[in-house]
């Protein structure tokens, strides 16, 4: 299936350039309400990885972390991308992301998992060469029927190599 036909041009450059000997393919999955799938591409998962990133386009544009080791259910790190936030520039909402996923691709990653009272909460990391900055994080509730990963403790670090350096 033709990547082009649900992805603009200048995205499908971004990734290439990233990843040059990348074969994606779209996964498209049915949306309830809506006639559009969502649209997503997987990236590599590099050996020693305890997570793969998934980039969404359709219908928002998302960057997800799966757990390999998970049956593809748990509620795990995620990143949206939200016109909004962008002051509804496409261009900003695009540049954004080429710039997160070049930093996914090109360094070392880690998530870090805290089990609160009533909370669990994610935080995505890139090893710079100044020491680890943050990506993004966000919290669930336990009570709103968010299934995390169960860990032992009250702290988690998943990590993964670089996929490109």
């Amino acid at each position: 299936m033709d990547l082009s036909k649900y992805i603009d041009e200048p995205m499908l450059v971004s990734l290439r350039r990233l990843l040059p000997n990348a074969a994606f393919q779209p996964i498209l999955t049915p949306v309830s309400m809506s006639v559009e799938p969502s649209v997503s591409v997987e990236l590599p998962v590099p050996a020693d990885a305890e997570y793969g990133f998934r980039l969404y386009f359709q219908p928002e544009r998302q960057i997800v972390a799966r757990l390999l080791a998970a049956d593809g259910t748990d509620y795990f790190w995620y990143m949206p991308f939200e016109d909004a936030a962008f002051r509804n520039s496409v261009e900003d909402l695009d540049a954004a992301f080429v710039q997160t996923v070049e930093r996914l691709i090109r360094n070392e990653t880690r998530i870090v998992q805290k089990r609160g009272l009533i909370a669990d909460s994610f935080r995505c990391d890139y090893k710079a060469a100044s020491g680890w900055k943050r990506v993004y994080s966000h919290s669930a509730l336990r009570f709103g029927g968010f299934h995390p990963p169960l860990i032992a403790g009250r702290e988690r670090i998943y990590t993964s190599p670089a996929i490109a350096p």
